[in-house]
């Protein structure tokens, strides 16, 4: 979603109640449902009926841009006094104002620490409240993480928020169902936004902190296996199944047998996959190293006779060639 005005958007901003939008607009993102809250941004070519303020179907919210801009106003005029507001222990009106801001820029670091700031200083008063507000603060986030706004499911200041949120879970022994996490944010966020290269350095960050047995390792393996044959030419998340199975490396057999079998019946040449059978095939498995390099060579024929460049399969084989043999 674009930040820029135009003159018809601004003009309609000088004569318009920005309270009763922000209001609508803030109860909506304070609601709860089983899934998170699904966010949608409405251009020019969805005009609403005057003094309403967003769609909503279920856990599905569209907003119209001009009412998010009004919403935004009064939030930026709200917390002008900045850390002073914090201080005043008025944290609803901090946590309404920052969520506004939020949702239509997530790159504005101020809010996201606010957020922090106003979430240590309820900790710290409501000791007995920690769960309920950590898992309120994650349910927030992760519905921008995972709406369809594009700015939002690749944003760093977002990832960085979410991580720590999860710092203080993990410190407190409240970090949750790692398993369940990857697939509701991380694998949500990478559909929605392709090689999102933050949502998957914080699935590592959640397999290294959470420290999972070898029975998890097995299901985020074959759950990862699943996310990646659906997307078979994103190098992300092929890259967090090589880091997986590099942690379980007894694994690595058999999903390299199913990542080759699909390979050779779909033809993929792509450089996504073939970069990560090549790295699985160094994790010290002769046997796997033969395997690969036999598909590669199948395929490199296959791509010549059918007048394919086949580079993939070429850089495949020269690296194994040169750096497999050393394992």
């Amino acid at each position: 979603m674009s930040r820029a005005l135009d003159s018809s958007v601004k003009e309609a901003l000088k004569h318009a109640d920005h309270g009763k939008v922000f209001r609508d607009i803030v109860s909506a993102v304070n609601q709860r449902f089983d899934s998170f809250l699904e966010f949608e941004v409405l251009g020019l070519s969805h005009p609403l009926e005057p003094g309403i303020s967003y769609l909503q179907d279920e856990n599905a919210i569209a907003i119209p841009k001009l009412c998010l801009v009004q919403a935004f106003l009064m939030a930026r005029e709200t917390l002008n006094g900045g850390i002073g507001i914090v201080k005043s222990e008025n944290f609803q009106t901090i946590r309404d104002c920052t969520a506004v801001t939020l949702l239509l820029d997530p790159e504005h670091l101020t809010a996201a620490n606010l957020r922090k700031k106003v979430l240590e200083n309820e900790i710290n008063t409501n000791t007995e409240e920690i769960q309920s507000l950590l898992n309120a603060e994650k349910y927030f986030v992760d519905s921008l993480l995972t709406s369809r706004l594009h700015r939002h499911t690749k944003s760093p200041t977002l990832w960085n928020h979410r991580r720590w949120v999860i710092d203080q879970a993990n410190r407190r022994g409240l970090l949750g169902d790692i398993e369940q996490d990857l697939k509701d944010v991380v694998f949500v966020s990478g559909v929605r936004h392709p090689r999102n290269y933050y949502a998957w350095c914080h699935a590592r960050l959640l397999v290294d902190i959470g420290t999972p047995d070898r029975e998890l390792l097995s299901r985020l393996v074959t759950a990862a296996e699943s996310w990646c044959f659906s997307h078979h030419d994103d190098i992300s998340g092929w890259a967090f199944l090589h880091f997986l199975l590099a942690k379980c490396p007894e694994l690595a057999p058999t999903a390299v047998d199913k990542a080759l079998k699909l390979t050779q019946s779909f033809q993929w040449r792509n450089e996504s996959v073939w970069c990560f059978l090549r790295g699985v095939a160094t994790l010290g498995r002769a046997d796997i190293t033969q395997q690969v390099v036999s598909h590669a060579a199948i395929g490199l024929k296959a791509s010549q006779r059918d007048g394919d460049e086949g580079k993939s399969l070429e850089q495949a084989l020269w690296w194994l060639e040169t750096y497999g043999a050393n394992e």
